[in-house]
């Protein structure tokens, strides 16, 4: 319940009583919230300060409200104004990310493909250098039957992010592209 409470809290723009609820949540006993809490705490914390209004984050917590409405191409129109008005900032890899999966969801692949890309191209020493090439990955594996694509980038994900969460599906992925007898 406490983290609908911050969830709520951080789509109505109140993004100090969003991290003080879910700065209680990240010592949870349940990970999958803990990691959720975790995840949004960062994405607050991360973009709160570096605009006094915070715009941006409220422009991304609207859009994050409008994808949970399954309103997606709105929330990919208000994404394009982020990355339009605020580029340079620090929410802008997240604002790409968020995009590409919309642009997924509406199988509108290219433009999937392309925000992943400028990811890896221009912020592979963020934290989400690694779902960029990951998802990328998978992107060509099961949609775009591009597997020969995938290949290095599952490898890049093993070789340099080892700490990464998708290191074990990367590996065994690449394995399977490589043509290995797995078990």
């Amino acid at each position: 319940a406490r983290f609908k409470v911050a969830k709520t809290s951080y789509y109505k723009g109140d993004f100090d009583w969003a991290e003080t609820q879910l700065k209680i949540l990240k010592s949870s006993t349940s990970q999958l919230i803990a990691n959720d809490a975790l995840e949004l705490k960062l994405l607050i914390s991360d973009n709160k300060y570096e605009d006094s209004t915070q715009t941006a984050l409220r422009y991304y917590a609207k859009a994050d409200l409008l994808a949970f409405q399954n309103k997606n191409l709105e929330a990919i129109k208000l994404l394009d104004k982020i990355l339009e008005e605020h580029k340079g900032e620090s929410i802008e890899d997240q604002a790409l990310f968020k995009q590409a999966k919309l642009y997924e969801s509406q199988q509108l692949y290219a433009e999937a493909e392309a925000n992943y890309k400028y990811i890896i191209d221009n912020y592979r020493d963020d934290i989400l250098a690694d779902d960029a090439y990951f998802y990328l990955a998978e992107l060509y594996v099961n949609t775009l039957n591009r597997p020969e694509e995938a290949k290095p980038l599952y490898e890049k994900i093993i070789f340099d992010y080892q700490d990464s969460i998708y290191f074990i599906d990367a590996r065994k992925k690449f394995r399977m592209l490589r043509g290995d007898n797995i078990n």
